[in-house]
């Protein structure tokens, strides 16, 4: 691990106990925490201290990001950085006001030389706050190299009393080439761990992988006195005693900073299934500065068993090692036949099919009609039969339930799942209701028939573009869930329907309208909904590596609160592919439409409802335009109602003793399109406009006053223009006496 490079004796910035909200390198929207949040106790004002003697090399001022923040240089080499300030000190709050009333703006970027403002540690620079983007009062600190790269403040400068380890969650594994297979299946998998004594954990079982996987982790850390969860320091992987991996969070340069969605399982997290460092790179991760150069951690084992070994510790070096065993080998098949059934048990025969190794565990879910697991089944009675096993079941827990088996041989290997059903009567392959999802893989495809019952049939799909392709032999997953085999990017690119088809008397045939795209990295290319009126553009830069890609009808979209849909609304997928540079997006109108006005594509924020795009309209093309970063659920939205603007002080008619009136302030709030920020809002005291203070995620706008106000009537003015242009205004009259 690295040590401390500078400033061993540095000054904590503010005059308070050393407590952290978050640590270096946690996870933000598309970035890296740069620094650490130091708790100010949920209040603002706290006196701010220069950490060690230099010179203040920039102040910024920003209604967004950092809001009011100081940039110190110091003797050492190292940049400190103080954010979300409420103030400066007194000679720089001055000082700004003039140069904020020189630019017209509220918002400067004002650099010094290094003599105009020497410090000496432990001096006055400002005072806490909440400014800019922050979810609260605290101070956003970073310690910055000599380059601006953000390096981790606990081991550069300032340590934290901790005894606490990091609590490792889960692992997960995910196939990296078509013909990788974890425990049977070629989808990615999570698994639990079990703690074994204080400072170790262990795979809950041996884990069958087939090619080539890679590993993932979900951990936590926590410190001493402090409540929140944070970011771990390092994790090293190891594989019989070699290193395969290292990730060490000591810097980084801020180029590197979207790579987040590479270092952390990106479609994992879009899945919901939890955060996850990825503990293997490829070429695109492999520069980023947390990552060691020394390998890859992509496991491309040898046939047999393999010790795992996992390390994760925090800046204290409170360390905790993970282990297990991964058996490389073949996937296997098993059959189940029932032999034989009395009034209270069932008798199941378990073989293995292909490969002859025998069987020598099972484990048996139940599962309801419907697909929903219940729980794990305990048989009364096993013995062997050759390669096989006979296992007795009681028929109180299984009756009328659908049974999955697993088998696993005396190698280790895993099977797939094995379905049947007793004394349950399947649906009707013509009548139950079906859909289609697709699945992203690392360099495949896979397709997934999900039916709304149990069937006893399995479905073939078909492949339609300039060629036609068979899939004959999907693998039944869950009872009401079957998947293809992997299929590569070549494959699957240029579908422009998949048909889904149960043979029998008679034959069922379901068609699904697709228009996969394949993007090689290589040309500029287009993907467009069934219909035709959504398309997405992508340049070679667009993706990290080859993507198939396509754009779906959303049947029924969440309702919008406050607008009108006028077009349908769209998934763009693969949804949990990380994309390395924007892609383009049109949507055409209807023709039917023709009041536009106060329109834009919106996407859905699981959090936040509809959320308005940068678009802009071409009249002659009758579509909207956007760009975007991320593969989402869009439509055309339009939103005619007003931003409120409301909690004036002053009031509308009060009178006010003249020291009572130091802060002006007003929520300004819209409901859809939202503000973009301080440009589209305007304070007028008195016939002047006033560089106020615009807070983003309070919704508020204040402004300061630097002296008194007159004794009198004062009129205060404020407007507001949400994102696709609807505008208010409040009139606030009020009286100084």
């Amino acid at each position: 691990m690295l040590t401390n490079l500078h400033g061993q004796d540095y000054l904590w910035p503010v005059d308070l106990p050393r407590r952290i909200s978050s640590n270096f390198g946690e996870n933000r929207s598309r970035r890296f925490h740069a620094g650490i949040d130091v708790q100010t106790k949920g209040l603002k004002g706290f006196e701010l201290k220069a950490i060690a003697s230099g010179h203040i090399w920039r102040v910024r001022t920003s209604s967004s990001g950092y809001g009011r923040a100081l940039y110190l240089k110091l003797d050492d080499g190292n940049i400190a950085v103080y954010a979300h300030l409420d103030r400066f000190s007194p000679i720089l709050e001055d000082l700004i006001s003039l140069e904020q009333e020189r630019l017209n703006s509220y918002t400067v970027d004002k650099y010094f030389a290094p003599g105009d403002f020497v410090v000496q540690k432990g001096d006055l620079l400002g005072f806490s706050g909440e400014s800019g983007g922050a979810y609260g009062p605290h101070l956003h600190f970073e310690i910055r190299d000599g380059d601006s790269r953000p390096l981790n403040p606990l081991t550069n400068g300032f340590s934290l009393e901790d005894g606490r380890l990091p609590v490792p969650e889960a692992i997960s594994i995910t196939p990296l080439d078509k013909d990788a297979v974890i425990n049977g299946s070629p989808l990615p998998q999570i698994f639990p761990l079990q703690r074994i004594k204080t400072r170790e954990y262990a795979f809950m079982d041996t884990i069958h992988v087939f090619g080539k996987v890679g590993l993932g982790i979900s951990v936590v850390d926590h410190m001493s006195w402090m409540k929140n969860k944070f970011n771990i320091y390092g994790a090293v992987l190891s594989v019989d005693d070699n290193e395969q991996y290292r990730v060490e969070f000591e810097r980084f340069a801020y180029d590197q900073s979207k790579l987040i969605e590479l270092e952390r399982d990106y479609s994992l997290e879009r899945l919901n299934d939890g955060e996850f460092h990825r503990l293997f790179a490829d070429e695109n991760s492999r520069g980023l500065a947390f990552i060691s150069k020394q390998s890859d951690g992509k496991l491309a084992l040898s046939p047999g068993y393999h010790r795992v070994s996992i390390k994760l510790y925090d800046a204290q070096k409170n360390l905790v090692n993970i282990k297990g065993v991964i058996y490389q080998a073949p996937p296997i098949d098993i059959s189940v036949s029932e032999i034989e059934r009395t009034k209270t048990s069932v008798k199941f025969r378990i073989e293995p099919k292909g490969i002859p190794f025998p069987i020598t565990h099972f484990t048996c879910y139940s599962f309801k009609s419907k697909g929903f697991p219940e729980e794990a089944i305990e048989a009364t009675k096993t013995s062997r039969d050759g390669n096989g096993m006979i296992v007795t079941l009681p028929l109180e827990d299984i009756d009328n339930k659908v049974l999955q088996f697993i088998g696993i041989n005396n190698q280790g290997a895993v099977s797939s799942p094995y379905h049947t059903a007793i004394n349950l009567t399947p649906a009707d392959y013509m009548t139950v209701d079906l859909d289609l999802t697709i699945r992203h893989l690392e360099e495949s495809v896979v397709i997934q028939v999900e039916v709304e019952s149990y069937l006893n049939k399995i479905p073939e799909l078909t492949l339609r573009n300039s060629h036609i392709l068979d899939l004959t032999d999907l693998q039944q997953v869950t009872p009401t869930a079957f998947i293809t085999r992997p299929l590569s990017l070549e494959e699957f690119g240029g579908t422009t329907e998949i048909v889904v088809s149960f043979h029998g008397s008679p034959v069922r045939e379901s068609w699904f309208p697709i228009r996969s795209k394949l993007s090689d990295n290589s040309k500029q290319t287009a993907a467009v909904s069934p219909g035709g009126d959504c398309s997405i553009q992508t340049t070679p830069n667009t993706f990290y590596n080859p993507t198939a890609y396509w754009v779906e009808d959303v049947n029924s979209p969440v309702p919008v609160e406050g607008g009108t849909f006028l077009t349908k609304a769209y998934q763009l997928q693969p949804f949990d592919r990380p994309l390395q540079d924007s892609a383009n997006v049109a949507i055409k109108l209807p023709n039917y439409i023709r009041d536009f006005s106060k329109s834009g594509i919106f996407y859905y924020d699981k959090d936040d409802g509809w959320t308005y795009l940068s678009s802009r309209f071409d009249e002659n093309k009758w579509m909207f335009f956007t760009s975007l970063k991320s593969l989402e659920a869009l439509t055309v939205i339009q939103d005619t109602i007003q931003p409120v603007i409301e909690n004036t002080f002053p009031g509308n008619g009060g009178s006010y003793a003249f020291e009572d009136v130091q802060l002006l302030k007003a929520s300004v709030q819209d409901v859809l399109a939202g503000i973009e920020g301080d440009k589209s809002i305007s304070m007028i005291l008195d016939d002047k406009s006033l560089l106020f203070e615009y807070h983003p995620i309070k919704e508020e706008v204040s402004f300061r006053l630097k002296k008194p106000l007159d004794s009198g009537d004062h009129l205060l003015i404020i407007t507001a223009q949400d994102q696709v242009g609807n505008t208010s205004a409040k009139e606030i009259s009020f009286n100084i006496r």
